[in-house]
This record gives C-alpha cells, structure tokens and sequence, in this order.
C-alpha cells in the first residue's frame, strides 16, 4: 500500500485562534486530512463547524495571554488524546493602521503579550509534551507585514512582534532539532475569508473597522476581475505576480506540509504565501 505523508490519521492538532479567518482554512485543511483538532481559541465561531474527515473537531476556549488558560487546555487533549503531534501558532493580531507616534503603552502591552508572550507560552507547553515523546512539529503563523517594511509600516509593532517569531522559529529549530522536534513558519499575504461568516467573534475582520469585511473585499475582487485587473482587491500598482485573493485555506496547505511527514527533514524555515509578493531572500 502506497505511503501517505500528508494523512493525519490518529494524529492531533492544535491550531491556535482556530475559528478566526485563516485559522478555519487550517483547521479546516487539517480535518479533511482526518486529524484530531483541537481548535485552541477564546473567541467562538461565527459559524457551524465540524469535523471534516474521520478526526474529532474539539473547540477549547483558551486565551493564550494566560499561561493558566493553556496549560488547562494542554492537560485536556493529553486526557482526551494522549499526545501532541503538531501546534499551529495561529493566534495573533495587530492594529491595522497604527503607526509609531500614534502608539500608547497599551497598544505596546496588548501587541507584545497576544504576539510574542501568548506564542511562547503555549510553545513552551506544548513542546514539553512534544519532547516527552520524542517527536512533534511546530509550525508559526508570522506576517509578509514581517518581511517588507513597506508591508509593515502602517503597523510597526506588529511587524516587529512578528519578527520575533521568525527568530524564535529559527533559534528553536537549532536547539528542539535533536529531540525530534521540527519548527518552521508560515508567512501569510493578504488572506481574505470567502464569507464574513467565516469568521470569529475576536477576528481582526471584526474588530478593526478600518480592515473592512470579507464580503466587501471579496466583491472588489469580482468588481477588479470585471474591469480586467485580475481579480485585485486594491489598485493595479499594488498586485502580486499572482493577480487573484488569498484564501485562508493556502495558509492550512503550508502548515499541512510543514507538521506532516513530507517535511521531515524541513526545519528552521519561512514560507511566504503572498502570491509572490513577498519573496525573502
């Protein structure tokens, strides 16, 4: 029987923020390939959701700036499935338009906490479950807004905390390498959801006015097809090479390579998914 290295049967996923825009396209990606997934996030669904293959869909609200809220969610997959196989850093925000002289501590605080703070915890979790088995991939959710300053300048501190994470990313992949642990990140474009529905409470899409809606962006994509400007959401000037949306399921498709066993010799490394966009060196 031919060998599948991108099925997940038997294998448990955590994604974090998991019912927010791309973190449904991973879940979703994830389940179809019949994972257990465990969608780690503090915000509900704006719509039904289940499994998607022979896994269970678990939804565990879970606020990763509280290290008490991670390790109760951790303890109960290990009580529910015994083991970790891959963690999704998914969760993560910024403000949009907030550019340096316009930002307050507080702006500082909840970034760097949510961002950089929240990540690090729930890795540092749920690698030592990871360890104690001996194997276990991690795979970051970073930012294109990481790496272009043009991308990240209206949002610097977002920018920066994502940053981070591709350093923590390649400093983690050095020093987990030998316990059989692989850490990769994904570097998402413009993603937009194919709905406003298909979204959470907590999303970005709903809590920055200034980001729109899904619908809209999604109908001036239709709107920039018609004129023949290949399906761009924003003027012809700002077009990545490949002229259409990102979906959030193109993020759940590197993350699916990158914590499958296709990748089993691929660690420390960034994807960008930006339809080419951004194109780091």
């Amino acid at each position: 029987m031919e060998r599948d290295d991108l099925d997940f049967t038997g294998k448990v996923v955590i994604v974090t923020g998991g019912n927010g825009g791309i973190g449904q396209g991973i879940v979703d990606v994830f389940s179809e390939r019949n994972a257990h997934v465990v969608v780690a996030d503090f915000a509900a669904s704006l719509n039904s959701r289940g499994s998607l293959g022979t896994g269970e869909l678990v939804d565990i609200r879970t606020d990763i700036t509280d290290r008490k809220s991670i390790d109760a969610m951790v303890a109960q997959v290990i009580a529910r499935f015994g083991r970790i196989d891959a963690l999704i850093n998914n969760a993560g925000r910024g403000e949009g338009m907030k550019r340096l002289p316009d930002v307050t501590q507080d702006t500082i605080d909840w970034i760097l906490d949510l961002n950089i703070n929240g990540t690090v915890n729930m890795t540092q979790a749920v690698v030592a479950e990871m360890r104690r088995a001996g194997s276990g991939s991690v795979v970051n959710i970073t930012s294109a807004a990481a790496l272009s300053g043009p991308a990240g300048k209206n949002d610097p501190l977002y920018a920066g905390a994502k940053g981070f994470l591709h350093a923590f990313t390649k400093a983690l992949a050095a020093d987990l390498g030998p316990a059989g642990i692989r850490v990769n990140s994904v570097a998402p474009g413009w993603i937009v959801p194919e709905s406003n529905e298909a979204t959470s409470q907590g999303s970005f899409w709903n809590v920055m006015p200034i980001m729109g809606k899904p619908d809209q962006a999604n109908a001036a994509h239709e709107e920039a097809l018609a004129s023949g400007f290949g399906g761009a959401p924003t003027n012809q000037s700002d077009l990545p090479p490949l002229r259409k949306l990102g979906r959030p399921r193109d993020i759940g498709y590197a993350c699916l390579y990158f914590a499958s066993d296709a990748a089993a010799y691929s660690t420390g490394q960034v994807l960008a998914v930006g339809g080419g966009g951004y194109m780091p060196g």
